[in-house]
């Protein structure tokens, strides 16, 4: 017959080993023998409660009984109630075979092995593991259960170590054999390591948007949520990997995919400026023939990255100019710009006369918009449109002056 039989007997071994495992007995710095025992509340919690179920009572008592029998607890009682039950050391190690349990020193040991064997493999999991190394030298829990630890590990090197741009679908499906798995169980808990301790500081800075997050730090390894591809119109001429020459216009603009743009050997801008693009309804609405715009989607990742520093070394004459939402994400938008590309962006149409020119469009600002914007005044950095916007409480999407004025 299995023992213990039910769950009250399970519960309360567990109790006594968990108190057992967290004594100076167990790590052998104890000066006086201790005793371990628990409250029967702990296991009935209705023990004591004087309308408790009578059944439920005696079910509790019947089952102290046969550990008591099998002496494999004391149990104190006074006035006919059971008071305390106690552990009877010498059958602590049986509490563990009964139990299936297995002892905390062995568990600990494969747990410093796991971290200890990703050392050396990224300086970001060096990072991770000898926090947690040190947290066990401590005496507290790692982050993460043993078992989510070694996948979670698993999956952040199979990250780390990507080269080839790959979807997160298909990132999920080639580690689970299931599309969303990924995006269901791990995703954000990966994440959330890599951007503890990865160098993803100034990429992530002022992004509060746990999603947004996630989307840079996987883009900044090619991991995409969907394709990615870059949107280009103005005049000028692309030369692919094939020796394929592509030519822009105005009214023809081009989607370049990762494989295009990775394999460019030339990109000669006709233009005298570049304009970055925030939203994408703005950006086919802008014309101009001195003008090269670009489509960010919000904050740009590693592509646009490239391909923004690419055309920015091989045509330097080119005045670089962002048109963004007048909020305080969109200034953001244009700090993570600037850092990322390390190109002195100058604002267009992004100004206070902007603002009240179009304020009867305006949306009111939601509290995360304060909060960025008063980051962004603490740093010294648009003070003049961002009071504004606090001010008169006020943020404009872009839109509104691509289409009335067609910039």
């Amino acid at each position: 017959m299995k023992f213990p039989t039910n769950k009250n007997q399970e519960k309360v071994l567990q109790l006594l080993l968990d108190q057992y495992e967290k004594s100076k007995t167990y790590t052998g710095d104890n000066r006086k023998k201790q005793t371990f025992s628990v409250p029967p509340g702990k296991i009935c919690s209705n023990y004591s409660d004087s309308f408790a179920d009578v059944g439920e009572i005696e079910d509790f008592e019947r089952d102290m009984q046969e550990l008591s029998a099998k002496e494999l607890v004391t149990l104190i009682v006074r006035d006919g109630e059971i008071r305390r039950i106690a552990a009877i050391e010498e059958k602590i190690p049986e509490y563990y075979r009964i139990l299936g349990r297995e002892e905390r020193r062995e568990f600990l040991v494969r747990e410093r092995k796991l971290y200890e064997s990703y050392l050396g493999k990224h300086s970001t999991l060096d990072r991770f593991c000898r926090r947690q190394l040190a947290r066990l030298e401590r005496g507290n829990k790692a982050e993460y259960p043993l078992k989510r630890a070694e996948e979670l590990l698993k999956l952040a090197v199979k990250i780390l170590e990507n080269r080839e741009e790959i979807l997160e679908r298909e990132l999920s499906i080639g580690l689970f054999g299931d599309s969303k798995v990924f995006g269901k169980s791990y995703r954000s808990a990966v994440c959330s390591i890599l951007e503890k301790n990865g160098d993803y500081g100034e990429k992530l800075y002022g992004i509060t948007n746990a999603r947004e997050k996630e989307l840079i730090i996987l883009g900044e390894h090619n991991i995409h949520a969907n394709p990615s591809y870059i949107y280009l119109r103005g005049h000028g001429e692309f030369v692919l990997g094939n020796g394929t020459t592509l030519r822009v216009t105005p009214d023809y603009p081009i989607a370049l995919s990762a494989q295009a743009v990775e394999g460019m050997t030339g990109a000669r801008i006709l233009c005298k400026a570049a304009m970055t693009v925030e939203n994408l309804t703005t950006f086919h609405r802008m014309h101009s023939e001195e003008v090269f715009y670009i489509y960010l989607s919000g904050y740009h990742n590693t592509l646009k990255q490239y391909v923004i520093k690419r055309l920015a070394t091989e045509n330097r004459t080119l005045k670089w100019y962002h048109f963004g939402d007048l909020d305080p994400d969109g200034f953001f938008i244009l700090e993570h710009l600037k850092r990322g590309t390390g190109i002195a962006f100058e604002t267009f149409r992004m100004g206070v006369e902007d603002l009240v020119k179009y304020k009867d469009f305006g949306k009111s600002l939601e509290e995360n918009d304060r909060k960025k914007a008063e980051t962004l005044m603490v740093r010294g950095l648009y003070r003049k449109e961002l009071s504004y916007m606090l001010q008169e409480n006020i943020k404009l999407e872009q839109e509104i002056i691509s289409w009335k004025e067609k910039v």
